[in-house]
């Protein structure tokens, strides 16, 4: 059914769903833009969780995908804090049969203080899952399955717990044309810098294993 632009007393067939939620449609950016206010007090890509899915997409090559906001689902965690209770509530909730840490990524804004944390099912591939080319992004390797994306950090450090569909789907878009390792490697000797006083400008590259203050959720 069409649907009519949702601005106030706009009467044109709204052409464009919004992108976030897909509730709503607009016959034009302008109307889309005035009605912003409004539309953000229920949008769902505006609500805050703690977690989110990533949806595999059926695809397991070629380019990324290009609806990546339409990939991710909102999935609170009763069990925020730490890895076995997460770990637990995503087996038990979503009937993975197994889970793991299986990448971490900065956001696409400059943070250096906290990252996302990506859970991944270790046997997805084996089980026959689809690939999933919007984790592959940000975890540097062909994930299988659906994954779970969380907001974590170094111990001591004070981690944003929830965050919005919107912004999850920025930063995975900036991946698109950033390479991840690259981008964790800058963040690390950024906060190794701040954290030391060391002056790092010489260093090319830096292993988060080797330099991590200590995962909250090691």
């Amino acid at each position: 059914m069409a649907l009519t632009c949702a601005a106030t007393s706009c009467t044109q067939p709204g052409k464009n769903r919004c992108a976030g939620c897909k509730e709503v449609a607009y016959c034009s950016k302008a109307c889309q833009t005035s009605h912003w206010p409004t539309h953000k007090k229920t949008c769902a890509a505006c609500k805050k969780y703690n977690c989110f899915l990533v949806h595999a997409d059926a695809q397991a090559s070629g380019p990324p995908v290009d609806n990546t906001a339409d990939q991710l689902e909102p999935f609170h965690l009763q069990a925020y804090g730490t890895e076995y209770a997460e770990i637990s509530e995503l087996k038990r909730r979503l009937g993975w049969t197994s889970a793991s840490e299986v990448g971490k990524f900065y956001d696409h804004q400059g943070s250096d203080t906290w990252y996302y944390f990506v859970y991944g099912q270790t046997r997805a591939q084996e089980e026959g899952k689809p690939g999933n080319e919007i984790a592959d992004l940000v975890c540097g390797g062909p994930q299988f399955g659906d994954v779970a994306v969380i907001r974590s950090g170094p111990a001591g450090t004070d981690t944003p717990e929830t965050f919005t569909k919107s912004a999850l789907a920025k930063t995975l878009e900036f991946y698109k044309t950033h390479s991840s390792s690259a981008v964790f490697s800058e963040r690390e000797k950024s906060r190794f810098g701040k954290n030391t006083g060391f002056d790092l400008s010489g260093v090319t590259s830096m292993d988060a294993t080797n330099w991590d203050f200590g995962n909250r959720h090691a």
